[in-house]
């Protein structure tokens, strides 16, 4: 397949992705295998190989370093699940310190509900900014100009910056892809 194609067509998956919102997270505990099929189904489309984005022992390590609640009677709320994803996305490009920091600030800040809803709202819309230019037919790639309030700034700066990374990855890989099939 075509460079700009195969680039195409993921930039368009990615610019119309949506999260699971605070509302719509199972209202019921789950089991660590539940928790891990719902993050990993809910995040399947950035990955970009075949590893899993959570694993059990990633789970137990988010709990053992306090970044997440203990499970109570093995159950995870919906409180794990949000915190588990943002942990998830994030722990691609800040650390793990920065991400626990940075969820209890904001848990602090607007409350466990308000709080994901808002990163679920920043991360869509900086997935759409950054992917939507992407076209077949131009060389040229714009990137949208984008107003954001001052208390949403480092929640958007974060967004923003994983979304550029997704996208920085899946063009290497599909430039290596398509010039290792060369004969």
């Amino acid at each position: 397949m075509d460079d700009n194609l195969e680039l195409y067509e993921y930039s368009k998956q990615m610019s119309e992705i949506k999260l699971i919102k605070w509302n719509d997270l199972p209202k019921f505990p789950v089991y660590c295998d539940q928790l891990l099929q719902i993050v990993n189904d809910e995040l399947s489309s950035m990955q970009i190989d075949d590893e899993n984005l959570l694993t059990k022992s990633m789970v137990n390590n988010y709990v053992k370093w306090g970044m997440i609640p203990k499970p109570v009677k093995k159950k995870y709320d919906k409180l794990h699940i949000a915190e588990v994803m943002v942990i998830t996305l994030l722990k691609q490009i800040l650390t793990i310190s920065e991400i626990k920091d940075g969820i209890l600030l904001q848990i602090a800040l607007h409350g466990n509900e308000r709080a994901y809803d808002a990163f679920v709202e920043s991360f869509e819309e900086s997935t759409r900014k950054v992917f939507k230019p992407i076209t077949v037919d131009k060389n040229t790639y714009v990137l949208e100009e984008r107003e954001i309030e001052y208390d949403r700034l480092a929640i958007s700066s974060i967004t923003t910056a994983l979304s550029n990374k997704l996208l920085t990855e899946k063009i290497i890989k599909t430039k290596i892809k398509n010039y290792n099939s060369k004969p």
